[in-house]
């Protein structure tokens, strides 16, 4: 009896019946009790193995762990950092210009919502400027710049000295050799109670997690026709502190509002009250990245000419705060299913009716982003591959289908996360297919 398959002695002392097996692919039962003999449950395995061998050969230095080879992924991956048409990981929302590095990019073509609409700038600048965010400015503590985590923001105000001419300020960083800013022109003050010129300024976003660690940010403030030539040596307006308030307000429709602002000063020597550049703030929690996926194809005891491993497909996750979660894609099979991942199991049963087909293609369409159904995993060894199938018959005969030893023909396959499965009744091609980029 190989590995791949457990049996009770308390299971196999019930089965006083005879039992068969016949592809749930086939849209039956995985056990046909008009077939084999009670005693005969190798012969089954056998058949299988037999039947795998003389369609995908020799199998003897396979581990069937096909995850690390990466071949689901390998047609659609980029480098987008040295891709300067989207911007690059670090970039976002920013878009270059012909001659001047980046500037930021608006969110009607960079997809971020506008949760400051100009109104809630103009209506802040005209009721709370004065009287609570520059006095809570004024009085805060000065900072160091080491910015963190992923934010929305959208610039609020831009004063200097008492002058009236047209000031264009920049926020941005110097990031290997490209010089990115976010240019803002603005009349001194907020002429007419609004948050400086309104036009083109708009919400935006940045995630400064993915900004290296030898960026030099900087902030400017430039006259004139300068205002789209913004050209700056960034050490010379470097960037190393700033203040950082919170205060309470209204906004225009009357409702409560915490409104964070990060203030800057564009000209050290000419005024230091960090009211140069004032950038409201929305900071968007922090979601764990994901550090380690496979996807698991699993193939039961089925009928010799069908290994299309798409009977039983689930993702295995796990993230940068040590969660894990699997997602159960696709279930063939008109029996019982329990998909076991480390310490955890799911079964098919209450979620979905037992002899139902899904995302396999048998009355449906197979959708490879569709997730039936998800449930928190603890005890997941990605290298150990500690997964496992139980499959019960109808008359409560139960097949465990683990993870294969090297050598073993599988029941189980892992692949990289995004494979797409086999649509019903196609068998694989190759076992090689398991590794190679989708069609």
């Amino acid at each position: 009896m190989k590995k791949s398959v457990l049996f009770t002695s308390m299971s196999i002392m019930v089965m006083a019946g005879a039992m068969a097996v016949s592809s749930c692919s086939k849209g039956s039962d995985v056990f046909d009790s008009n077939a084999v003999a009670a005693n005969n449950h190798s012969t089954v395995v056998d058949k299988y193995e037999a039947a795998f061998k003389a369609k995908y050969g020799d199998v003897s230095g396979e581990t069937w762990d096909y995850s690390i080879r990466g071949g689901a992924k390998a047609q659609t991956r980029k480098n987008d950092k040295n891709d300067k048409n989207d911007g690059g990981d670090y970039l976002q929302d920013w878009k270059p210009t012909n001659s001047y590095g980046y500037i930021w990019n608006y969110p009607q073509t960079a997809s971020v919502t506008d949760p400051m609409h100009e109104d809630d700038v103009n209506y802040l600048v005209k009721n709370y400027w004065e009287n609570t965010i520059k006095p809570a400015i004024l009085g805060a503590s000065v900072k160091p710049w080491a910015p963190e985590g992923s934010v929305v923001f959208r610039p609020l105000i831009t004063t200097r000295d008492a002058s009236t001419e047209d000031k264009y300020f920049a926020w941005g960083a110097e990031i290997e050799g490209n010089d990115l800013y976010l240019r803002l022109a603005s009349p001194a003050n907020g002429n007419n109670g609004k948050g400086g010129n309104t036009i083109g300024q708009h919400t935006s976003s940045l995630d400064f997690s993915k900004v290296p660690s030898t960026a030099i940010w900087y902030t400017c403030a430039t006259t004139g026709q300068n205002k789209n030539k913004i050209s700056i040596n960034a050490a010379d307006w470097k960037l190393q502190n700033f203040k950082e308030v919170t205060v309470m307000c209204k906004n225009k429709d009357n409702e409560d509002m915490e409104c964070t602002f990060w203030c800057f000063q564009c000209h050290p020597s000419n005024n230091p009250t960090y009211t140069d550049l004032v950038i409201w703030v929305q900071k968007v929690p922090s979601v764990p990245s994901l550090t380690m996926q496979k996807r698991y194809m699993v193939e039961d005891v089925g009928e010799s000419d069908d290994f299309d491993f798409n009977d039983i497909v689930f993702d295995v996750y796990q993230f940068s705060d040590n969660t894990q979660r699997c997602f159960v894609r696709a279930l063939g099979g008109t029996l019982g299913i329990t998909i076991k991942v480390g310490d955890k199991t799911w079964s098919k049963e209450p979620t979905f009716n037992i002899v139902d087909m899904l995302n396999t293609g048998v009355g449906d369409v197979v959708d490879y982003s569709k997730s039936l159904a998800d449930f928190e995993v603890t005890g997941w060894i990605p290298g150990n591959n500690n997964v496992s199938v139980e499959v019960t018959g109808k008359d409560g005969f139960k097949w465990v289908l683990k993870f294969p030893e090297t050598g073993e023909v599988p029941f189980i396959v892992a692949t990289a996360d995004g494979k797409e499965w086999m649509t019903e009744r196609n068998g694989v091609p190759t076992k090689e297919w398991f590794g190679e980029p989708n069609d």
